[in-house]
């Protein structure tokens, strides 16, 4: 039997229990719980005035009226009871995922799979709002409503998308040209009529890996999802002229349909996956076809050795680094052997070596097995000679260039070391400590005895490959658990109250929209500015983007999520900066950032340490490294390298 199916059976019976004292609660605040029995509670009555002046809160609570309550709520939890115990006998999921495909209740039964995989993502949601409550020095349920739901939603639209690329719910599969992988003919892309990218021409030969380049919001995933089909079938996307993939018109034939011949690996591969453990992830797309359970066995374990995943087969979704996850989402995409595979920026969070690994991989698709491998990546080094075809996306076109003109105009981009910042000087005292500081998740050592100084003025980089323990150390420096850990100014910050914190210790986490509660700019500053002067936030933040008052009112107005990805991070750090606080976190501050943004973003972090502030950045990103920090710091297996290496 299925530990799952035995998770599904405790679940129900928690929901089940649950159900009935939250009724019992209810009517219990609502008007009590009066009747026979003895009497348990004798609570004054309230009646509300004004326009609630019909509702009547509390009133006695009798044994009698609590059983009464409670068995009105039986029917309901013995329901849920008999859902979990089909759970144990049945695959609940998967007779879902068949009728999703045929029959009566095909769109029921679609919903119902969408929600199960969300379920998971709600919970998890949970738990990083109110992680990022913490770091606000925040309280109080409401505060969890708008990010809960908005990321609840994200989870759900990116499954959706996942599954319709991977077949789920199709009637009928296409029948590939794999000479002709992708062709593009004067075709404009655009939302309710306004073009983002227009006249486009360009063909995808097989055996070719094409990298496609660009500012952030250029429109690189738009041409990646037009090729895909969620451009035109799932976002509402406008499109003219002739996009074809493998001879088929993108235009009328939806994404599940091609599934079996072109591959997708979304942007935020962690939100796409769709399944509980790496084995069934792999052969989702296969088993959704009723293909035989033992050629899906076989596939998904050629897959893995090719990929050189077969440890990861029986681990979690949810425990896999950065760089596993990466692989795991390009397996899952090359399950059906595909003519085309699009990808979208997959070194974003890799370390050096996993994105060495990662574009090994890729070669090999292109140049030994005969894919024609698109990418869109704003990183171009590392990619040396490897592509056969670069795309930059710019002012709404795209135009062909070579490898070495990107890499002479990114090497222009790239600044000297910033002139305000300098090492600090030699015997400065430290503003902040971390002492023996250790962190476990469950029975790993995630963080092992750590201990670090850091001196107002100075950014430090903390390097190390995916998994080294970096963001672990930086939220447990930020949260301490443990007395005696992480001192600022000789203050032990375990012991500082929860409004307090933020002025001594602010972490901008790696998933900073988490730090977002609020539905405009404007009340996310207003939301800030309880801790400090009215009105600091917003000005630190057109400071932060050095954008002048009409700009700035404009984007006031906006929602946090709407903005670009460097001016969220920089909203971010306006939101906890506004504190002043002595030390500042930041987990990889120019993650799938442009060079503008990343230019952005790093003159934010140096005008933070240069009002005297302690910053500690972890970042893969050893460019963004050696030109904004004034030393490095290396972590390797949870341990910090005992020699500072000087950037």
């Amino acid at each position: 039997m299925r530990l799952t199916r035995l998770a599904a059976l405790r679940t129900a019976i928690l929901v089940a229990v649950g159900f009935v004292v939250v009724r019992v609660l209810y009517r219990i605040v609502f008007g009590g719980a009066d009747g026979p029995g003895m009497l348990l509670l004798d609570l004054p009555r309230v009646r509300l005035s004004g326009p609630f002046e019909h509702i009547t809160l509390l009133g006695p609570v009798t044994s009698g009226g609590v059983a009464l309550i409670a068995w009105s709520a039986v029917p309901f939890a013995l329901l849920v009871l008999a859902f979990g115990l089909l759970a144990v006998v049945f695959d609940l999921r998967a007779l879902a995922a068949r009728g999703a495909v045929r029959g009566p209740v095909r769109t029921i039964s679609r919903a119902l799979v969408v929600a199960w995989g969300a379920v998971p993502a709600l919970v998890s949601s949970v738990a990083r709002v109110r992680t990022a409550r913490r770091l606000r020095g925040e309280r109080g349920v409401a505060s969890l409503l708008v990010p809960v739901l908005e990321q609840s939603v994200e989870r759900a639209i990116a499954l959706g998308s996942a599954m319709e690329v991977r077949g789920f719910a199709a009637t009928r599969r296409a029948e590939p040209d794999c000479e002709r992988p992708a062709s593009v003919r004067s075709a404009s892309l655009g939302y309710d009529g306004s073009w983002s990218l227009v006249d486009l021409d360009l063909d995808v030969s097989p055996g070719t890996l094409s990298v496609v380049t660009g500012a952030t919001g250029s429109g690189k995933s738009t041409l990646l999802d037009a090729l895909s089909g969620l451009f035109q079938h799932v976002a509402g996307g406008e499109q003219q002229g002739i996009v074809e993939v493998a001879g088929v018109n993108r235009a009328l034939v939806p994404p599940r349909e091609t599934a079996g011949f072109v591959g997708v690996v979304a942007q935020s591969v962690r939100l796409s996956f769709v399944a509980a453990t790496v084995r069934e992830e792999l052969g989702f797309a296969l088993a959704n076809r009723d293909v035989a359970a033992v050629i899906v066995t076989a596939r998904v374990e050629e897959t893995a050795r090719r990929l050189g995943i077969q440890h990861l087969l029986t681990r979690s979704t949810v425990a896999l680094s950065a760089g596993e996850a990466c692989l795991v989402a390009i397996g899952a995409a090359l399950i059906e052997h595909p003519v085309l595979l699009l990808i979208d920026e997959p070194l974003a969070d890799l370390d050096d070596s996993a994105r060495v690994r990662v574009i090994d991989l890729l070669d090999e698709l292109a140049h030994q097995a005969g894919v024609a491998v698109v990418v869109a990546e704003h990183a171009i080094r590392g990619w040396g000679d490897r592509a056969d075809v670069w795309l930059e996306v710019s002012d709404g076109s795209v135009i062909r260039r070579t490898g070495a003109e990107l890499a002479l105009r990114d090497s222009a981009r790239t600044q000297p070391r910033h002139a305000d910042l300098g090492p600090a000087p030699v015997g400065a005292a430290p503003i902040a400590e971390i002492r023996d500081l250790t962190v476990t998740h469950g029975d790993v050592v995630a963080v092992g005895d750590a201990s670090l100084n850091l001196c107002g003025g100075e950014v430090v980089a903390l390097r190390g490959p995916n998994g080294a323990g970096k963001s672990s150390l930086l939220l447990a420096t930020a949260l301490p658990t443990q007395r005696g850990a992480v001192f600022v100014d000789g203050c032990d910050v375990h012991a500082v109250g929860r409004r307090e914190r933020p002025s001594y210790v602010a972490l901008v986490p790696e998933q900073f929209d988490d730090l977002f509660f609020s539905t405009s700019v404007e009340a996310e500053c207003r939301r800030a500015d309880r801790r400090g002067n009215a009105g600091a936030t917003a000005q630190l933040f057109a400071e932060l983007l050095d954008v002048d008052h009409d700009r700035a009112s404009d984007l006031a107005s906006r929602h946090p999520r709407d903005l670009s990805a460097g001016e969220r991070l920089c909203l971010a750090l306006a939101i906890q900066l506004t504190a002043r606080p002595r030390v500042v976190l930041i987990d990889e501050p120019s993650r799938g950032l442009d060079a503008a943004a990343r230019a952005l973003v790093g003159r934010a972090i140096v005008a933070a340490a240069t009002r005297g502030a302690a910053v500690l950045m972890a970042t893969h990103d050893e460019d963004f490294a050696a030109t904004y920090s004034t030393r490095t710091i290396r972590m390797a297996a949870g341990r910090i390298e005992p020699v500072a290496v000087t950037s």
